[in-house]
């Protein structure tokens, strides 16, 4: 079956040109061998062969970072199939559009050494032209992006002619990813975040109190996470446990949503975090679509106001900008505790951690892990929860 991809070639479609004139696809990600022999037909084995190294070619990033780079890199020289249609932004306000015609090729000492041969269309799509659904869709920030959902309304833009309002609305319904519930959300993140050590618990809006706070929505943080200052030695830990209390731990606040579209979404939503996240060490405003063209205005707001933005995915996420460590601001979180039980019990839980003696911290840690949320178990688990929850894997 025929698919549709937004590729991005090079940042800022930096080779976005090029690549048509000589009739290619290419990509890089630091990682400069033949790949021939590694073509495998699961992502995950591929991942698992070149996380490795990728991450020593790319000292000081993430471990989730590198599952990024190359999970965008195999769907470039293997998950692409001969015949998919291929969308890439030039960088001025248009899409080249094109058809992969050839099996994985390199060509080493290139600034794209991984390629495939693609047949370029004369014809190209003003992003004007688009509907608001494909323009967010192909906008996504992201090397690759699967937006066979709207091969109807890409196909009538092929052909010269403009997509019927029905035509979009049915093939963006087929598969639409906003057709999940927001807080199906929360298990995908919660899991991506343990594997950065970080504990995180969802705070239900609906169990807090309305005696005490009866209107303010963005009073709530979606989910709170702590992060644990591990130390082997046991007497460092002790020290900094006697001394600076606070540093031996991190709270992180985080406000999530499924997308991001607009400029004036992205300011709603960035306030809302600031209002909700702005007691912790560290504020997020996290989503799992993210509007391209929302980049610069993103770095604007976080060197302002100091919360971060990530962009999640099934697998994992991505920093796009650090949020600006903080100290904790304990008047918000006595209103949070009066407010919500979740909340509170959060704090309770971590309390009890941090006051434990040397011979019950691990018991403590383990009543307080118990409290969060539940993560994967495998792969398999995460994959099959997609599916029945209906998000993008």
């Amino acid at each position: 079956m025929k698919k549709y991809n937004r590729v991005m070639l090079g940042r800022g479609s930096k080779y976005a040109k090029t690549c048509r004139e000589n009739g290619y696809i290419g990509a890089n990600f630091d990682i400069n061998i033949d790949l021939s022999d590694y073509l495998y037909e699961n992502w995950r084995d591929f991942n698992s062969k070149f996380i490795p190294i990728w991450m020593e070619n790319v000292p000081g990033k993430s471990k989730t970072s590198a599952g990024l780079a190359c999970g965008f890199l195999w769907t470039i020289v293997k998950g692409l199939q001969i015949g998919d249609i291929i969308l890439s932004p030039s960088g001025e306000g248009y899409y080249y559009i094109g058809t992969i015609t050839s099996d994985y090729y390199y060509v080493p000492n290139s600034e794209l050494p991984h390629r495939r041969k693609v047949n370029w269309f004369d014809k190209t799509i003003l992003r004007k032209e688009m509907s608001k659904g494909l323009q967010n869709s192909s906008g996504s920030i992201g090397t690759c992006c699967d937006i066979s959902k709207y091969a109807s309304e890409i196909e009538e833009l092929i052909s010269g002619g403009t997509a019927s309002p029905s035509s979009i609305t049915k093939s963006a319904a087929a598969v639409n990813p906003q057709c999940f519930d927001e807080r199906a959300l929360h298990k995908l993140f919660c899991s991506a975040l343990r594997t950065r050590n970080i504990f995180a618990k969802t705070i239900f809006h609906e169990k807090s109190s309305t005696k005490v706070d009866n209107a303010q929505k963005w009073a709530h943080p979606d989910i709170v996470g702590v992060q644990f200052e591990e130390f082997k030695n046991e007497a460092t830990l002790a020290l900094l446990k006697a001394t600076e209390p606070k540093a031996t731990i991190h709270i992180y606040s985080y406000e999530l949503k499924k997308q991001i579209v607009s400029d004036y979404q992205l300011k709603q939503c960035y306030f809302q975090a600031l209002s909700n996240s702005s007691w912790a060490n560290f504020g997020y405003l996290v989503a799992f679509e993210i509007n391209e063209d929302l980049r610069e205005e993103i770095e604007r707001l976080n060197n302002a106001f100091g919360i971060g933005v990530i962009l999640m995915e099934a697998t994992g996420y991505t920093i796009l900008c650090p949020a600006k460590e903080k100290e904790l601001d304990y008047t918000t979180i006595e209103k949070l505790n009066n407010l919500n039980p979740d909340f509170c019990k959060f704090i309770t839980k971590l309390s009890k951690v941090m006051n434990a003696s040397k011979d019950y911290t691990e018991d403590a840690k383990q009543s307080f892990i118990k409290i969060c949320d539940k993560i994967f178990d495998s792969d398999e688990d995460l994959e099959n929860y997609c599916k029945e929850h209906n998000i993008p894997f």
